[in-house]
């Protein structure tokens, strides 16, 4: 009786251990059959990053370099030679003018003025000598005289003798023509604007909630807006805004233009202002995800996806600032795949690949 509940007992364990060890090749072949996910990784750098601020503007004149030339007396405009936009040297001719009918009876006036005054100091002269009339009379008379011929030259070293030239008194850019030929102008009328070509700087149209970001001396990257072609024009900050426009509500902000460089006059430009620059670990801004109050990433480690608490700084373009106490360059961040992701999961890792070198023909037309 013994033997036989002794070969029933070893037979029982014989069964347990067989269904133990089935079930266990179960699991493992269930477990080596399930797929990891796939995932795009990059790898951790070390670089410079910069913040920016884009912002858009036009092309001026400096302050300092643009004139207005004015009329010195009633005048027509008799022929136009310069238009707004046009490149002058120094001496060119922009405009001819001529006195207005008012203007030639003030000439004429001056010159009966000058002849009666000279007149009068001759005869008083002559009436002095024969001892009738004083030297108060004749002081009275030479400086009539003095007046009327001051006046008169006055006028005539004006132009207001016959036809006028507005010459150009440097090299520059026409900035600004508001008259036509046959127009009449009066006197201190700005006739036409002349600004130095050499002389530029962009205004730049800020958010009032961006100035106080924005502070002399800043670099700025100035890109054509109207020219796709146009190369990059380096600057710096020359005066940040002190008001808002009353109309757009939008503070004004002006950088320089490096003479020589190829913006226009008028030319709309697109800056962008570099607020903050320093050497950090980068990467993708695809890499870092939201979870509630948190930024988190996941780096590959022995084909495991390793959950990463991470604190976020200043971005540029698709590369964000990252810092983490177990975060190191070159570490395997993922980038794509991300979203399905939990700690410890097994995954698939591919690194993302790099542009491809031209061949051929295109390497040839690539390679200066």
């Amino acid at each position: 009786m013994k033997k036989v509940l002794i070969a029933l007992f070893v037979l029982a364990g014989l069964a347990v251990a067989w269904f133990w060890f089935k079930a266990r090749g179960a699991a493992t072949a269930e477990e080596a059959a399930a797929p990891a996910a796939s995932v795009e990784t990059v790898a951790l750098k070390t670089q410079s990053i910069s913040q920016t601020l884009d912002v858009f503007g036009v092309v001026v004149a400096a302050p300092s370099s643009e004139q207005a030339l004015t009329a010195m007396f009633d005048c027509v405009i008799r022929k136009v030679a310069a238009v707004p936009g046009a490149r002058v040297a120094a001496g060119d001719i922009l405009l001819e003018i001529e006195p207005s009918p008012d203007a030639r009876l003030l000439l004429d006036s001056a010159r009966t003025a000058l002849d009666l005054a000279t007149k009068t100091l001759a005869a008083a002269q002559q009436r002095y000598d024969l001892k009738l009339a004083n030297s108060q009379e004749l002081l009275a008379a030479r400086l009539a005289e003095q007046d009327a011929h001051q006046k008169l030259a006055s006028y005539e070293s004006r132009g207001l003798g016959g036809e006028a030239r507005i010459i150009a008194p440097f090299a520059g850019v026409v900035s600004k023509l508001d008259l036509a030929a046959g127009s009449l102008a009066v006197a201190g009328t700005p006739l036409i604007t002349l600004s130095a070509d050499q002389h530029l700087e962009v205004r730049l149209g800020l958010e009032a909630s961006d100035l106080g970001r924005v502070s002399v001396g800043q670099p700025v990257t100035l890109v054509s807006a109207n020219r796709a072609a146009g190369e990059p024009v380096l600057s710096t900050v020359r005066v940040t805004g002190g008001m808002l426009d009353a109309v757009t509500g939008a503070a004004e902000v002006r950088a320089g233009v490096p003479a020589g460089a190829a913006l226009l006059l008028g030319e709309h430009v697109k800056a962008s202002i570099e607020l903050a620059k320093k050497e950090a670990l980068v990467a993708p801004r695809q890499a870092v995800l939201p979870d509630d109050d948190k930024n988190v990433l996941y780096t590959v480690k022995a084909g495991k996806a390793v959950r990463h608490e991470v604190t976020v700084g200043i971005g540029a373009g698709e590369l964000v600032e990252i810092s983490g106490p177990d975060l190191h360059e070159g570490d395997a961040v993922v980038t794509l795949g991300n979203y399905e992701l939990t700690d410890g999961m097994a995954i698939q890792a591919k690194e993302k690949a790099a542009a491809k070198e031209p061949e051929g023909k295109d390497a040839k037309e690539a390679k200066p």
